[in-house]
Protein backbone atom coordinates (compact mmCIF):
# COMPACT_ATOMS: atom_id res chain seq x y z
CA UNK A 1 0.00 0.00 0.00
CA UNK A 2 1.30 3.42 -1.24
CA UNK A 3 0.65 6.75 0.69
CA UNK A 4 -2.08 8.63 -0.30
CA UNK A 5 -1.20 12.22 -1.67
CA UNK A 6 -2.56 15.07 1.57
CA UNK A 7 -5.62 16.54 -0.29
CA UNK A 8 -5.53 19.62 2.89
CA UNK A 9 -4.46 21.99 0.50
CA UNK A 10 -6.99 21.69 -2.10
CA UNK A 11 -10.30 23.48 -1.01
CA UNK A 12 -8.44 26.42 0.24
CA UNK A 13 -5.82 26.50 -3.09
CA UNK A 14 -8.69 26.57 -5.75
CA UNK A 15 -10.38 28.64 -3.88
CA UNK A 16 -7.83 31.22 -3.81
CA UNK A 17 -7.36 31.14 -7.09
CA UNK A 18 -10.96 31.24 -8.10
CA UNK A 19 -11.00 34.56 -5.62
CA UNK A 20 -7.95 35.97 -7.81
CA UNK A 21 -9.52 35.37 -11.64
CA UNK A 22 -13.12 35.71 -10.83
CA UNK A 23 -13.18 39.39 -11.58
CA UNK A 24 -11.66 39.48 -15.01
CA UNK A 25 -12.97 36.10 -16.27
CA UNK A 26 -15.86 35.93 -18.44
CA UNK A 27 -18.85 34.10 -17.46
CA UNK A 28 -18.84 30.54 -17.51
CA UNK A 29 -15.12 30.28 -18.63
CA UNK A 30 -13.30 28.15 -16.45
CA UNK A 31 -10.98 29.55 -14.00
CA UNK A 32 -8.74 27.58 -14.30
CA UNK A 33 -8.09 28.04 -17.66
CA UNK A 34 -7.57 31.67 -16.83
CA UNK A 35 -5.25 31.35 -13.83
CA UNK A 36 -3.62 28.17 -16.26
CA UNK A 37 -3.58 26.57 -13.03
CA UNK A 38 -5.86 23.90 -10.81
CA UNK A 39 -4.76 22.35 -7.71
CA UNK A 40 -5.59 18.00 -7.55
CA UNK A 41 -4.46 15.70 -4.95
CA UNK A 42 -2.90 19.00 -3.27
CA UNK A 43 -0.70 19.89 -6.25
CA UNK A 44 -1.07 22.44 -8.56
CA UNK A 45 -1.53 21.18 -12.22
CA UNK A 46 -0.73 23.24 -15.50
CA UNK A 47 -4.22 23.17 -17.60
CA UNK A 48 -5.29 24.95 -20.51
CA UNK A 49 -8.01 24.27 -22.85
CA UNK A 50 -6.91 21.45 -24.39
CA UNK A 51 -7.52 19.18 -21.32
CA UNK A 52 -10.06 18.47 -19.05
CA UNK A 53 -10.07 20.68 -15.76
CA UNK A 54 -9.16 18.30 -13.16
CA UNK A 55 -12.42 18.14 -10.49
CA UNK A 56 -11.48 17.05 -6.28
CA UNK A 57 -14.36 13.83 -7.18
CA UNK A 58 -11.05 11.89 -9.15
CA UNK A 59 -8.93 12.34 -6.48
CA UNK A 60 -11.53 9.39 -5.07
CA UNK A 61 -10.26 7.13 -7.56
CA UNK A 62 -6.56 8.04 -6.34
CA UNK A 63 -6.83 7.09 -2.66
CA UNK A 64 -8.74 3.61 -3.85
CA UNK A 65 -5.39 2.99 -5.87
CA UNK A 66 -3.34 3.38 -3.53
CA UNK A 67 -4.92 0.81 -1.30
CA UNK A 68 -3.14 -2.03 -3.54
CA UNK A 69 0.18 -2.84 -4.57
CA UNK A 70 0.56 -2.80 -7.96
CA UNK A 71 4.11 -3.53 -10.17
CA UNK A 72 2.47 -1.45 -12.76
CA UNK A 73 -0.19 0.83 -13.99
CA UNK A 74 -1.94 2.50 -16.67
CA UNK A 75 -3.87 5.77 -17.02
CA UNK A 76 -6.11 5.78 -20.07
CA UNK A 77 -7.08 8.73 -21.20
CA UNK A 78 -4.65 10.91 -19.01
CA UNK A 79 -5.33 14.26 -20.21
CA UNK A 80 -3.26 16.57 -17.75
CA UNK A 81 -1.80 14.16 -16.36
CA UNK A 82 -3.10 14.38 -13.06
CA UNK A 83 -3.84 11.13 -11.98
CA UNK A 84 -0.90 8.98 -12.98
CA UNK A 85 1.04 12.26 -11.92
CA UNK A 86 -0.58 12.26 -8.59
CA UNK A 87 -0.17 7.94 -8.06
CA UNK A 88 3.77 8.65 -9.27
CA UNK A 89 3.86 11.06 -6.22
CA UNK A 90 1.95 8.72 -4.15
CA UNK A 91 5.22 6.10 -4.49
CA UNK A 92 4.05 3.88 -7.50
CA UNK A 93 7.09 3.72 -10.04
CA UNK A 94 6.06 1.90 -13.02
CA UNK A 95 3.30 3.82 -15.04
CA UNK A 96 2.15 4.34 -18.27
CA UNK A 97 -0.23 7.62 -19.45
CA UNK A 98 -1.96 7.33 -22.74
CA UNK A 99 -4.38 9.62 -24.57
CA UNK A 100 -5.05 10.22 -28.35
CA UNK A 101 -5.09 13.78 -28.18
CA UNK A 102 -1.41 14.73 -28.96
CA UNK A 103 -2.19 18.57 -27.51
CA UNK A 104 -3.02 16.59 -24.40
CA UNK A 105 -0.18 14.76 -23.97
CA UNK A 106 2.39 18.08 -24.23
CA UNK A 107 0.44 19.35 -21.30
CA UNK A 108 0.97 16.07 -19.39
CA UNK A 109 4.43 16.03 -19.98
CA UNK A 110 5.12 19.57 -18.36
CA UNK A 111 3.34 18.26 -15.16
CA UNK A 112 5.35 15.26 -15.38
CA UNK A 113 8.27 17.43 -16.04
CA UNK A 114 7.11 19.91 -13.21
CA UNK A 115 6.97 16.96 -11.08
CA UNK A 116 10.33 14.83 -12.27
CA UNK A 117 7.52 12.52 -12.30
CA UNK A 118 9.05 9.36 -14.51
CA UNK A 119 5.89 8.20 -16.46
CA UNK A 120 6.07 6.35 -19.73
CA UNK A 121 3.69 8.62 -22.10
CA UNK A 122 2.10 7.20 -25.47
CA UNK A 123 0.05 8.38 -27.80
CA UNK A 124 -2.87 5.66 -28.26
CA UNK A 125 -6.72 5.15 -29.04
CA UNK A 126 -7.47 3.66 -25.93
CA UNK A 127 -5.66 0.20 -26.24
CA UNK A 128 -4.59 0.82 -30.03
CA UNK A 129 -1.06 1.37 -28.71
CA UNK A 130 -0.57 -0.08 -25.63
CA UNK A 131 1.49 -3.74 -25.25
CA UNK A 132 2.02 -5.47 -22.02
CA UNK A 133 0.05 -6.47 -19.38
CA UNK A 134 -0.65 -4.54 -16.14
CA UNK A 135 -1.53 -5.48 -12.38
CA UNK A 136 -3.79 -1.87 -12.62
CA UNK A 137 -5.78 0.09 -15.38
CA UNK A 138 -7.44 3.34 -14.26
CA UNK A 139 -9.03 5.24 -16.54
CA UNK A 140 -11.88 8.53 -16.06
CA UNK A 141 -13.63 8.48 -19.62
CA UNK A 142 -15.52 10.76 -21.05
CA UNK A 143 -19.19 9.96 -19.72
CA UNK A 144 -21.22 12.98 -20.31
CA UNK A 145 -24.38 12.37 -22.71
CA UNK A 146 -23.99 13.92 -25.78
CA UNK A 147 -27.70 15.47 -25.49
CA UNK A 148 -26.76 16.65 -22.02
CA UNK A 149 -23.02 18.31 -22.53
CA UNK A 150 -23.24 21.66 -21.42
CA UNK A 151 -27.07 21.26 -20.21
CA UNK A 152 -26.14 21.39 -16.45
CA UNK A 153 -23.17 23.50 -16.22
CA UNK A 154 -22.15 25.96 -19.25
CA UNK A 155 -18.60 26.25 -18.57
CA UNK A 156 -17.45 22.87 -19.73
CA UNK A 157 -18.35 23.66 -23.30
CA UNK A 158 -14.84 25.42 -23.20
CA UNK A 159 -13.52 22.04 -22.21
CA UNK A 160 -12.43 19.39 -24.91
CA UNK A 161 -15.18 17.63 -26.16
CA UNK A 162 -13.74 14.64 -26.60
CA UNK A 163 -12.90 14.36 -22.95
CA UNK A 164 -16.84 14.63 -22.57
CA UNK A 165 -18.75 13.11 -24.85
CA UNK A 166 -19.57 9.46 -23.84
CA UNK A 167 -22.03 8.87 -26.54
CA UNK A 168 -25.89 8.57 -26.34
CA UNK A 169 -26.20 6.87 -23.18
CA UNK A 170 -22.91 8.51 -21.79
CA UNK A 171 -21.60 4.62 -22.21
CA UNK A 172 -19.92 4.68 -25.16
CA UNK A 173 -15.97 4.23 -23.41
CA UNK A 174 -17.14 1.87 -20.51
CA UNK A 175 -17.81 -0.70 -23.26
CA UNK A 176 -15.06 -0.10 -25.32
CA UNK A 177 -12.71 -0.34 -22.92
CA UNK A 178 -14.33 -3.66 -20.36
CA UNK A 179 -14.06 -5.22 -23.96
CA UNK A 180 -10.52 -5.19 -24.65
CA UNK A 181 -8.96 -4.43 -20.82
CA UNK A 182 -8.64 -8.01 -19.76
CA UNK A 183 -6.33 -8.21 -23.06
CA UNK A 184 -4.30 -5.89 -21.00
CA UNK A 185 -4.90 -6.83 -17.69
CA UNK A 186 -2.65 -9.22 -15.34
CA UNK A 187 -4.47 -12.08 -13.74
CA UNK A 188 -6.34 -10.64 -11.24
CA UNK A 189 -5.60 -7.75 -12.13
CA UNK A 190 -7.93 -4.39 -11.27
CA UNK A 191 -9.61 -1.99 -13.22
CA UNK A 192 -10.54 1.61 -12.02
CA UNK A 193 -13.02 4.34 -13.89
CA UNK A 194 -14.54 7.27 -12.33
CA UNK A 195 -18.42 7.84 -12.97
CA UNK A 196 -20.45 10.27 -13.51
CA UNK A 197 -23.09 9.72 -10.39
CA UNK A 198 -25.56 6.63 -9.45
CA UNK A 199 -26.92 5.84 -11.71
CA UNK A 200 -24.18 5.42 -14.27
CA UNK A 201 -22.43 3.27 -11.72
CA UNK A 202 -24.80 0.65 -11.41
CA UNK A 203 -24.90 0.61 -15.61
CA UNK A 204 -21.21 0.32 -15.44
CA UNK A 205 -21.59 -2.29 -12.40
CA UNK A 206 -23.83 -4.25 -14.82
CA UNK A 207 -21.42 -4.16 -18.00
CA UNK A 208 -18.14 -5.27 -16.10
CA UNK A 209 -20.13 -7.97 -14.31
CA UNK A 210 -22.12 -9.49 -17.92
CA UNK A 211 -17.82 -9.39 -19.08
CA UNK A 212 -17.24 -11.59 -16.39
CA UNK A 213 -15.40 -9.37 -13.58
CA UNK A 214 -15.65 -9.72 -10.18
CA UNK A 215 -14.99 -8.03 -7.09
CA UNK A 216 -16.94 -5.29 -7.86
CA UNK A 217 -16.92 -2.55 -5.76
CA UNK A 218 -18.41 1.20 -6.13
CA UNK A 219 -17.09 3.97 -3.87
CA UNK A 220 -19.10 7.21 -3.19
CA UNK A 221 -20.76 6.21 -6.44
CA UNK A 222 -18.47 8.15 -8.19
CA UNK A 223 -15.54 5.20 -8.41
CA UNK A 224 -15.95 1.63 -9.91
CA UNK A 225 -13.36 -0.70 -9.87
CA UNK A 226 -13.36 -4.05 -10.65
CA UNK A 227 -10.75 -7.67 -11.01
CA UNK A 228 -10.30 -9.21 -13.62
CA UNK A 229 -11.50 -12.55 -13.55
CA UNK A 230 -8.61 -15.32 -14.17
Amino acid sequence: MKNSIKNTQKSKSNDEIADAFDHFTPKDYPIAYAAREWFFCGLPFYVDKNVLVPRFETETLVGEVTKYNPKNILDLCTGSGCIAIALAKSGFSCITASDKSKSALHVAKKNAKTYKAKIKFICSDLFTGVKGKFDIITCNPPYIKTAEIGKYDASILHEPRIALDGGADGLDFYRRIIKDAPNSLAPSGLLFFEVGDKQQSLEVKSLLHGAGFCDITIVEDRVIYARKTG
